[in-house]
């Protein structure tokens, strides 16, 4: 075992090419190990510290070579006296047979390091007709070391149908007392309310006198992702705030039909900084959450495909043609704020919308100044709904895949969510952009109104959040202290 009293250690073990070392990307927050689509790339066992206090209390990670010929090494393990010995001999067996040699050393580290096995199986399976998982797991039972089911590419799926997932696997192992817990966690898409609850969920699987120092690596591990989520709602507000407060003056003498390309050029500007500080934000959210990703260059090359639609005849010229300015640009923020998700679906949708409902998303709100052209509490509304969904597309993307790239589509119930959220604090949200937009923050004093709209926006994340993963609800809604 590990030389550290105060430790605990997890072993991640499956069968070859089901994603171990995908996982423990995602979990380290860093590059570790080779990640190919072929199986038996890890051929040796590779110590992590994923988490150390400042006492010295260490959470360890054990990647581990995959499963390969369970059912051999199983036989030949019951026939022998000395088995470990036995293993430890098997120097041959790395050339002559590697999918044995890797199932070796995969029980090797979970006989000598694991307090835990973290066992991923592959939910596009069904249990009951992958002949390798009992072998496997008569294994780990044989070893006699708890184990905790981590079922692994899911993908973004809501709810129900991931505890329907779950409760699948669950099932099919209900009378295997070395299995603890079985609990989602997909490699790619997990989200790290799902990592807080799996060690709950280890605190839980361990013996009693192994509790202590899991609830104090614990708390560590929350202090500092209660962090993450606290500096993520900062730079959103930061955002939706900016973007209140910014405005546009139309030249003085512009009256009738010659606003038309006036209006038009004054919402491509507010347009182009609200891109701009989309992308900022965005590659903040990216950073914070230990991901990498040229995030600019993606909403530019989408924008590039973006056109606003021809002109259409209209019955009232300048509110036809003001309306499809403002809608136009409505469309096109989103499409910004999205990462361009929408292929300009919102740009020529929010043009004909703005034109026939005669609804602006941007216009003079000033009595004092009527030519100063500024986002309506509508677009906010719009614009928060969006800062929620690009915060759980980074907050669900795994270091496994990579550098972040958007998702081609937010699943549905994500965006329900959030629509229904919006809905719900809409007079909250209402009295957070009257305060922005009041006269004396547009002498540069929104730190009243930002922290005001940060609660705002914890608030609404952490229910949104607590919703997708009721069991995390508990600890997500306490506070870091």
């Amino acid at each position: 075992m590990t030389a550290f009293s105060s430790s605990i250690t997890l072993s991640l073990i499956s069968h070859t090419n089901i994603g171990k070392t995908t996982l423990a990307r995602t979990l380290l927050r860093r590059d570790v190990g080779q990640v190919l689509d072929q199986a038996h790339v890890t051929l040796q066992n590779e110590h992590f510290v994923l988490l150390e206090t400042s006492d010295g209390s260490r959470l360890n990670l054990w990647d581990t070579p995959g499963f390969g010929n369970s059912h051999k090494l199983l036989s030949r393990l019951q026939g022998l006296t000395n088995p470990i010995g036995w293993m430890v001999s098997q120097v041959w067996d790395r050339l002559a047979d590697k999918p044995f040699w890797c199932s070796q050393q995969a029980i090797r580290n979970v006989r000598d390091e694991a307090d835990v096995v973290l066992y991923l199986v592959n939910a596009t399976e069904d249990p009951s007709m992958a002949g390798y998982l009992q072998p496997e797991l008569d294994l780990l039972t044989w070893l006699d070391k708890p184990v905790i089911v981590l079922v692994n590419q899911t993908g973004l799926i809501d709810p129900p149908q991931q505890r329907q997932l779950e409760s699948l696997w669950r099932q099919h192992w209900v009378n295997q007392h070395v299995i603890k817990d079985v609990m989602s966690l997909d490699a790619f898409t997990r989200c790290w309310v799902q990592e807080g609850v799996l060690w709950d969920r280890i605190t839980q699987a361990l013996p009693p006198e192994k509790h202590s120092t899991m609830e104090k690596l614990g708390k560590a591990w929350y202090a500092t992702h209660r962090q993450i989520f606290d500096t993520s709602m900062t730079h959103l507000a930061h955002l939706l705030i900016e973007t209140a407060l910014d405005g546009e003056l139309l030249p003085q003498e512009t009256t009738g039909l010659s606003k038309k390309p006036q209006i038009k050029n004054a919402i491509q500007a507010l347009d182009q900084r609200l891109a701009q500080r989309i992308s900022a934000i965005t590659a903040h959210l990216i950073e914070l959450h230990g991901l990498t990703g040229d995030v600019a260059h993606t909403l530019k090359s989408r924008i590039e495909d973006v056109t606003v639609p021809g002109e259409r005849k209209p019955w009232e010229e300048e509110t036809f043609w003001g309306a499809l300015a403002s809608g136009a640009a409505a469309g096109l923020a989103s499409d910004f704020a999205t990462g361009g998700l929408s292929h300009g679906a919102f740009t020529i949708g929010g043009a004909i919308l703005g034109a026939l409902a005669e609804r602006t998303y941007a216009k003079s709100q000033e009595t004092g100044d009527p030519n100063r052209m500024s986002w309506i509490p509508a677009f906010l509304d719009r614009q928060t709904r969006d800062a929620l969904l690009r915060y759980l597309a980074v907050t669900h993307c795994g270091r496994g895949r990579g550098d972040y790239t958007d998702p081609r589509e937010f699943p549905l119930f994500w965006q329900r969510a959030a629509e229904k959220i919006i809905e719900q604090r809409k007079d909250d949200l209402r009295q957070a952009w009257k305060l922005a937009q009041s006269p004396q923050l547009q002498n540069g004093k929104t730190d009243h109104a930002q922290a005001n709209l940060v609660h705002l926006l914890s608030d609404m994340s952490q229910e949104v959040l607590g919703q997708f993963y009721p069991e995390a609800k508990w600890w997500l809604e306490q506070s870091p202290g």
